[in-house]
């Protein structure tokens, strides 16, 4: 049979071979539809990197032709060579796959007792022993791939993964199979593979007789576009905002998309009755992480994402010199429109690397971004007035300035740290330290309720907070709240861990509290104070704090421990003389 012309682009296995046509995905998918649609015997091959969605594409034109009732022929078969290492192993798999058209989809045991039943009952009596076997049949076809053979007739199989088939099934008996099934069988054979994985042996055989028995063969390397278009249902807002995102990525793999899609699918749920803007974020920021968790040789580094700080994002870093392949990312990164990893980016990575997410953690998050949605809606967004920045190497310092400065102000309510911190950092890199230190005094007094906002040790950002007067205005702000925390329970959550917060919080507590609350405790919980309380002698390498914490409630016991002779003993096992005040503490 002639090859037929799908294109004039062609490249070859080697010296002899037959082309393999490179062409448009649409000529691609043009070609399995009239494969499934003529009854012209014929052997065709699919080849194309892992991944690229080549056999989703053949199931999803097989189950549209069988909608449309427009495969020619009555019987299919599906044969996955991964692991089969024989020929015999071959032959039975093709039989025991073997569905009519019209019940593609069915179980695979009622498919194979079906085809048994038929066996049988075509070899006559003598087969009825095998027929009765019918209920186990799996146990006992081994050996019988000769006779199960005999059946085969007139039926599509599609041959997948021969580069993954077992070592003892050579590349030269599956092509010699496939030409017995096309010359005496009246099959048609579709060959779905990954050529560039044939290795030594295997890719000679594959070139050697693929010119005698491959009809016609297709490369299939689709576009980003192409894949997006294959996999991706647009009928939903979210389906448009996920195909947008994959595309502008460049995502080419199906198999990304697919997991992409499904965590898209998990999350939206939890987005209904918000803004539409944060269903495009959240799908947004979904694709890129999804992307970079999935397929990290082509996607940028999660490390680099974490690592992007707004002196980096803004050229602000002295010295420092950006590796090439970042300075690549740097330039896609801002094509998508994506600046920093956030807290709530940290929570959706967490759910695509666990495969679930945090309900509550996700609603109060979406929740949050929703009114920063809508309150940026309602005057200039900060995030536009930062294209000005952006999009030009115009000579436009002013301008930039101005328009992020004004924005600021507008916006300033649903602004984070980080971006505080990264304009900061613009405008001190402008040489603009006046308006640098007003933005810092203004967010200051607008968030002046928010106490956890201050609290930087929570951050998970504060070590990209670089500007040392937001950190100093954000330390003293924090310091002028209460705290509110119970002092008993903060002890004793030292058994879990501690932050810098807790331990900041210990070791300032007065020493009074500290005699306060052992002399008013009693018991199982009493014990567990005192072991709290001197937790820290037993770390090696103790951080100042932790030395005070344990100095202050050495001090406390001292105190006890001169209250009678008896509480002088009872401290005395802690190591505490009530002789000794060189340690003495105010009590403040």
């Amino acid at each position: 049979m002639p090859l037929r012309n799908a294109s004039t682009e062609a490249s070859r296995f080697g010296p002899g071979t037959k082309e393999v046509r490179r062409v448009s995905t649409k000529l691609v998918e043009e070609e399995i539809r009239r494969f499934l649609s003529s009854d012209e015997t014929e052997v065709a091959c699919i080849t194309g990197k892992w991944g690229v969605g080549k056999t989703f594409t053949w199931n999803k034109h097989l189950n549209e032709a069988k909608m449309h009732n427009r495969i020619a022929l009555k019987r299919y078969s599906y044969v996955s060579l991964f692991g089969l290492n024989s020929l015999e192993d071959f032959k039975t798999a093709i039989f025991q796959n073997i569905v009519q058209t019209s019940e593609m989809g069915e179980p695979s045991l009622a498919t194979l007792c079906k085809n048994t039943a038929a066996l049988t009952e075509g070899l006559g009596r003598k087969a009825a022993w095998f027929g009765r076997m019918i209920p186990g049949v799996k146990d006992y076809l081994t050996g019988f791939g000769p006779a199960l053979f005999l059946t085969v007739q007139s039926t599509i199989i599609c041959v997948d993964d021969i580069e993954r088939r077992g070592t003892k099934l050579s590349v030269r008996d599956v092509m010699g199979l496939a030409s017995e099934l096309k010359e005496r069988k009246n099959c048609k054979v579709f060959f779905i593979l990954n050529d560039e994985a044939l290795q030594d042996d295997a890719r000679r055989d594959f070139e050697t007789y693929y010119e005698k028995v491959v009809d016609i063969s297709l490369n299939f390397a689709p576009t980003a576009a192409d894949c997006a278009r294959i996999a991706i249902s647009t009928d939903s807002q979210s389906g448009r905002y996920l195909a947008e995102s994959c595309v502008s990525l460049g995502i080419s793999n199906i198999r990304v998309i697919k997991k992409i899609e499904r965590a898209v699918r998990k999350i939206e749920p939890l987005l209904k009755g918000l803004d539409e803007d944060v269903l495009k974020q959240v799908v947004k920021t979904l694709s890129l992480l999804a992307w970079c968790v999935h397929e990290p040789i082509r996607a940028p580094s999660l490390e680099y994402l974490k690592a992007r700080t707004p002196a980096k994002l803004f050229g602000l870093s002295k010295g420092e010199e950006i590796p090439e392949k970042e300075a690549s990312w740097n330039a896609l990164l801002e094509a998508y429109g994506f600046a920093f990893v956030d807290e709530f980016d940290l929570i959706l990575l967490d759910g695509i690397q666990n495969g679930f997410f945090d309900r509550e953690l996700v609603e109060v998050h979406v929740r949050e971004l929703d009114r920063s949605v809508r309150a940026q809606k309602q005057g200039a967004s900060f995030t536009e007035a930062w294209r000005a920045y952006h999009d030009s190497f115009d000579n436009n310092t002013d301008e930039v300035i101005d328009a992020i400065y004004k924005s600021f102000n507008s916006n300033v309510r649903s602004i984070s740290p980080l971006n505080l911190g990264g304009t900061v950092s613009l405008f001190r890199g402008l040489h603009r330290d006046d308006l640098a230190d007003e933005i810092i005094a203004t967010y200051v007094t607008v968030h002046g309720e928010d106490r956890d906002l201050f609290d930087l040790s929570k951050y998970p950002f504060a070590s990209n907070v670089k500007d040392l007067h937001v950190v100093q205005a954000f330390r003293e702000k924090y310091a002028t709240f209460k705290d509110k925390r119970d002092f008993a329970t903060v002890l004793l959550s030292l058994n879990q861990g501690w932050n810098d917060n807790t331990l900041s919080y210990l070791s300032a507590t007065p020493v009074e509290e500290y005699r306060k609350l052992l002399k008013n405790t009693y018991g199982t919980e009493l014990h567990k104070l005192l072991n709290a309380c001197l937790f820290f002698d037993s770390v090696s390498n103790a951080s100042v704090p932790q030395k005070e914490i344990s100095r202050r409630a050495k001090e406390a016991l001292r105190q006890i421990g001169q209250e009678s002779e008896i509480n002088a003993l009872r401290v005395k096992r802690f190591g505490i003389d009530t002789d000794d005040s060189s340690d003495q503490l105010e009590a403040q």
